[in-house]
């Protein structure tokens, strides 16, 4: 489970997300990068739901795909996502009613532009193209300001409203604040934050 926070403009596209990965039980697990950068694609990749399955689509994509842009991609990724999460949830084991949404964010070559694209296996990995705008999931209050100060504020918000939450239906989120800038000729990638208890878990893990 992950946060994930989006400006997506014509002309940019910034993604946050944490780095905390949990167990089952809920305790921290491994910190993990939840977004990826195709730069042969000039898009951005993350996910949110099952843990490791955005990175796996990523993967596919940078090694299996030949494609050109962000619209290329998008016409054949309902068909492999959709082949990939029954082989996923196979492998794993997973129990019936955990859900994964994958969102790319890139440039389109016809268009002169920055797109994003969202696919939820609960619809089937059917395409949906997101509006220009800010974005948080889990949700949280929307922050207008700049980059290093409103998305840790949302990100922190979220993790309180999500603490409130019965364990089996919270969102864990935790780690670092990892954020990636993508425009036309580059993708920025930064570390905005992290929360308080990160290099407490850290410790706990390396022992």
């Amino acid at each position: 489970m992950s946060s994930l926070i989006f400006y997506l403009h014509k002309d940019m596209a910034i993604v946050v997300t944490d780095t905390l990965a949990v167990d089952k039980e809920g305790n921290p697990f491994i910190f993990t990068n939840k977004s990826s950068y195709i730069p042969t694609l000039k898009t951005v990749i993350a996910g949110t739901g099952i843990g490791r399955f955005s990175s796996e689509w990523a993967n596919f994509v940078s090694n299996e795909m030949v494609l050109f842009d962000i619209e290329n991609l998008n016409v054949h990724t309902q068909h492999h996502l959709s082949r990939l999460w029954t082989e996923f949830k196979s492998r794993f084991q997973l129990r019936e009613g955990l859900t994964t949404t994958i969102y790319q964010f890139g440039y389109s070559i016809e268009g002169q532009c920055i797109k994003g694209f969202a696919y939820r296996s609960s619809n089937g990995f059917s395409p949906e193209e997101l509006d220009y705008g800010t974005f948080a999931k889990p949700a949280c209050d929307i922050i207008i300001g700049n980059l290093d100060e409103a998305f840790p504020q949302m990100m922190r918000q979220q993790r309180t409203m999500q603490e409130a939450l019965p364990s089996e239906s919270r969102v864990y989120i935790g780690g670092e604040m990892h954020a990636m800038v993508l425009t036309a000729n580059e993708c920025r990638q930064m570390k905005i934050g992290e929360f308080d208890d990160y290099q407490h878990q850290l410790n706990q893990l390396l022992q």
